[in-house]
Parts: C-alpha cells; structure tokens; sequence
C-alpha cells in the first residue's frame, strides 16, 4: 500500500470511528428515531461522511465523482470550514466530557487535519476557479435542509440558523458569512492546487 492509500486509510478509519461513535452516544442520549434524525441534521456529520466516503474511495478504486478532483474539493472544503467555523463559533458555547469529547475531537479537529493531508498529497493541477460553484453546493445546500427541518420541528442544529432567536436581517447576514468561509478556503484550495502546476484556464 503507498503513502496516499495510507493516508486515505487512516482518515477512514478515524471518520467512520468518530461518525460511529457519535451515532451511538446521540441515539443513547435520545432514543433511536429522535437520535438519528438530529444525526443526520448536523453539517458536522453530513461532512465527516462526505470525506469518509471520498477516502474510503481512494482506498478501493472508487469512481471518479466519490474519489476525483472536484469531490476532494467539495470535501475538503465542507471538512475544513466545519473545523473553522466549530472553532470560531461553537467550540466556547459547550465543554463535552468522556467519550463525547472523544467524538468530539475526531469529528472537528482529528478528521478535517487528516483529510487536509490526504488532499495534500493527491494528485494536482485540474481544478479551475469556475470549479468555486461545487465547492460550495454542499454548504448551500444545507442551508436549505436545515432551514426546512427546522420549520418542521423547531430545532436548528446551530444557532445561527434559528429564526427564532434573530430577526430576518441577521439569519441572512448569519448564512452568507457562513457561506462566505466556505468560499475562502474553497478559493484557498484551488489556488493551491493550481500553482502546482502553473495556471489553468
């Protein structure tokens, strides 16, 4: 196995521990139904099982579209935003002990520097900046989500998704700063990956 498989197998197995280890912790917290559909309403988790699954891809020989270049984007944009904006906005509001700060770990800090790596280290030079549009269809996207399971049930998995505690204004100057990081380290990468190999059109 060379260096790439082994990187891409150390982030799998970190992803699909922490993933697993949160499932178990949330659904002994709430119950199975209401613990696996608070599961599935974090981006935190959406992300941690995007880039388990690219990695899981580079190991076995996935397609193109789970183990290419514009997926490695997407991942590794949503997994590192999820440990900027944890960082910047979240980690301060909560102090998780034992095993949940164990999940905790891999989820914002452990998983999103592995996969950093693994990114690193794959092959370069054909993404373009138009290429921006994908990386940030993921976040966009659960924005929606996360906006409509809120309307259906009242909890917002963030608290600067809740309409409820902000008005009007501040929910969509919430969102596009949200937005406006992921397009940071979007344009980050692809200026990284493109200097590799001088510039593309």
């Amino acid at each position: 196995m060379n260096w790439t498989k082994s990187l891409a197998a150390a982030g799998a197995i970190v992803g699909w521990f922490g993933l697993a280890l949160q499932l178990v912790l949330i659904i002994d917290n709430l119950g199975l139904a209401l613990g696996l559909w608070r599961f599935v309403g974090f981006f935190t988790i959406l992300a941690n099982l995007g880039v388990a699954a690219i990695a899981s891809a580079i190991i076995f020989g996935g397609p193109a579209w789970l183990a290419g270049q514009l997926a490695r984007l997407m991942g590794l944009t949503s997994i590192a935003t999820v440990g900027i904006v944890y960082s910047l906005l979240l980690r301060s509001l909560w102090s998780p002990q034992g095993w949940q700060k164990a999940a905790d770990m891999v989820l914002h800090d452990v998983t999103p520097i592995l996969f950093l790596i693994l990114w690193a280290v794959m092959p370069h030079g054909a993404l373009r900046w138009s290429d921006l549009k994908w990386a940030l269809l993921p976040p966009a996207l659960y924005l929606a989500y996360a906006l409509a399971r809120g309307a259906l049930d009242g909890w917002y998995a963030y608290w600067f998704l809740d309409p409820s505690s902000q008005n009007f204004g501040h929910l969509v100057l919430g969102m596009l700063g949200v937005l406006a990081v992921f397009a940071f380290v979007a344009v980050l990468a692809i200026a990284a990956d493109r200097s590799f190999f001088g510039r593309r059109s």
